[in-house]
């Protein structure tokens, strides 16, 4: 085995070969063809360590080649150059002997380098073959000594907490469905194609056209057939919207299309002024209108304008059983932001670190925990990111948050859902975790889905999605703002569609099936995103935006964004109409947003 890999120029060190020896014929024929086509690709020096074997084992030969085709390796091992470690820089890690650099010009340091001896073996002889002196940065070293300690630090949160508490919702049993027929996870055709922007926008309007006429028991009239019915009154039409323009006069001429053709609305600008006619729509939404033709045919003078949206439900449906959840979001871990004192502390809370009545009878009864996206601050999402994160190595920071996520009491079940930091494609709707972050986690209580992600807890219909479209939304319409996310989240809730635009801040892969549409009406709309906590009830949805567990970032202070970090919704499902528990740095307050 030695020899194959010297043949390639690859050295391996004691705990790669020793890992090898225990890999059948097969995972072992997989990972050096891997390797070998790797490098060919990248013809330089390569010492494979524990590291960089995960690496293998744990992905596509595509995946690496993107990942780490232009990486330096021979800096990686030899050279300091290439960190700059600030002095309050903290690092941890479980089991990795070097951190994964991303990036090799982070700034100068000092070289300092230590030897260490590398014994070879061949594997057929079993004999000792020669000694190899490999440099080892001394940077690198007290990097893992920092990670381990750090990890090492997380699992002490639970010591000397006094478990007295009678944890009721441990004796009741977990109800979780997960609505895979709405969640993309599995299922992605896509490759950007014509045919399937095509395919997905036919797919949105069929959707949503459904809705409106199931809800109004009525058929839209074919766009391409209404020059039929010139001068009719009462003409029932719904289309997507391609073009939207204002008149000298303050009317709008909407344009909407069908599979077929195109046809033009006029919007009166008095009936827009009493309300009569939506003043918001926006490209792209699936919308219906009925009116009057004109004397030719081809245009609709409209009289009223229908949307998906939500049907009333008064009350707002809750559970049988009390029990609670709590909503997290944007914990942003690797971030030199990331708030980790008050993360442990809500860990801590929810082992029964409690100091009032109140928290104990909140913390023997919460049940679950839904995480809107952003578990880590990422790789790569961002021009210069390198200097904001204390670990920049993407798979050490979900060891951190699954070291985290270890510390929770088994009987609290845990639904995770992706958003645009975390290391998926960014285009919306995004699968669920692949086994190589997954693997990571716990395995007993943690149910992992796509973005967004429908499930249902005891009872109830809970819709994820993170929210990255709400930077586009909060650019259209006026009403809606960072510093009231419901404002936001009412909008998509209306149009029954969580990305309305297409070609915002908010990309999206055009599949076969729009799994951004909201399908099923939910009971709890849970998003995050902005790291502003807001709550709300709209038409007997239960709007939940989480905050976050990173403080404000530079962005954020030249953007004028104040998040409300450390703050923790929490919901009792028997009573979801009534109010919101917040968890607020370690305090307990009750909030009547309703």
């Amino acid at each position: 085995m030695i020899t194959k890999f010297l043949d390639i120029e690859i050295i391996l060190s004691p705990e790669s070969y020793e890992r090898m020896n225990e890999l059948d014929k097969n995972d072992f024929s997989e990972l050096f063809n891997k390797v070998v086509e790797f490098k060919k690709k990248k013809d330089e020096f390569l010492l494979l360590d524990s590291h960089f074997l995960d690496i293998f084992l744990g992905n596509n030969l595509k995946y690496i080649l993107e990942t780490y085709g232009n990486f330096d390796f021979l800096a990686y091992y030899t050279s300091g150059d290439f960190l700059k470690l600030e002095n309050n820089t903290k690092f941890d890690t479980n089991d990795y002997e070097v951190n994964n650099i991303e990036n090799n010009n982070l700034g100068a340091s000092k070289k300092e380098n230590v030897k260490t001896e590398m014994v070879i073996y061949d594997r057929d002889f079993d004999s000792e073959l020669e000694v190899l002196t490999v440099p080892i940065n001394e940077n690198l070293l007290k990097l893992q000594e920092e990670r381990k300690k750090r990890i090492f630090e997380i699992k002490r949160l639970k010591e000397g907490i006094n478990t007295r508490i009678k944890y009721i919702a441990k004796d009741i049993e977990p109800q979780i469905h997960i609505y895979d027929e709405y969640d993309v996870t599995g299922k992605s055709t896509c490759e950007g194609s014509l045919d399937d922007f095509v395919k997905y926008f036919k797919d949105r309007f069929n959707t949503i056209k459904k809705i409106i006429e199931s809800k109004l028991q009525k058929k839209a009239y074919p766009l391409n057939q209404l020059s039929r019915r010139k001068k009719e009154t009462g003409v029932f039409i719904a289309g997507i919207v391609s073009d939207i323009n204002s008149t000298k006069n303050g009317h709008k001429i909407v344009e909407i299309e069908d599979e077929n053709t195109t046809f033009r609305v006029l919007l009166m600008k008095d009936k827009i002024d009493k309300g009569d006619v939506p003043n918001d729509i926006l490209l792209d939404e699936v919308i219906a209108f009925e009116g009057t033709l004109n004397d030719k045919g081809d245009v609709m003078f409209v009289d009223k304008a229908f949307r998906p949206d939500i049907t009333p439900k008064n009350p707002p449906k809750s559970s049988e059983e009390k029990l609670f959840t709590a909503f997290l979001s944007d914990v942003h871990i690797g971030s030199h932001e990331f708030m980790a004192k008050t993360f442990g502390k809500f860990i801590k809370f929810l082992n029964g670190d409690v100091s009032s009545g109140l928290e104990e009878k909140i913390v023997s009864r919460l049940k679950y925990i839904s995480i809107a996206g952003d578990l880590v601050d990422g790789v790569g999402i961002y021009p210069g990111q390198e200097y904001d994160l204390y670990d920049v190595d993407i798979i050490s920071q979900y060891k951190e948050f699954a070291a985290y996520l270890e510390q929770i009491p088994e009987h609290i079940k845990i639904i995770v859902s992706p958003g645009n930091h975390d290391a998926l494609r960014p285009a919306e709707p995004q699968p669920a975790f692949d086994e190589s972050i997954t693997d990571l986690f716990p395995k007993e209580n943690i149910n992992f889905i796509g973005n967004p992600g429908l499930v249902n807890i005891h009872g109830l219909d809970l819709l994820l999605y993170h929210g990255r479209s709400f930077d586009d939304v909060i650019g259209q319409i006026s009403s809606a703002q960072y510093t009231d996310p419901p404002s936001i989240m009412r909008e998509l809730l209306k149009r029954r569609h969580l990305c309305p635009t297409y070609g915002g801040r908010c990309p999206i892969a055009p599949e076969h099936i729009d799994y951004l549409a909201i399908h099923k009406e939910p009971d709890i709309f849970h998003t995050g995103h902005i790291h502003i906590n807001g709550y709300g009830n709209y038409r007997g949805v239960t709007m939940v935006n989480s905050g976050t567990f990173q403080e404000q970032t530079d962005f954020q202070k030249k953007m004028g964004i104040r998040p409300t970090p450390g703050i923790v919704p929490i919901l009792d499902l028997s009573k979801t109409k009534d109010h919101v528990i917040e968890w607020n740095n370690g305090k307990i307050v009750v909030v009547n947003q309703y």
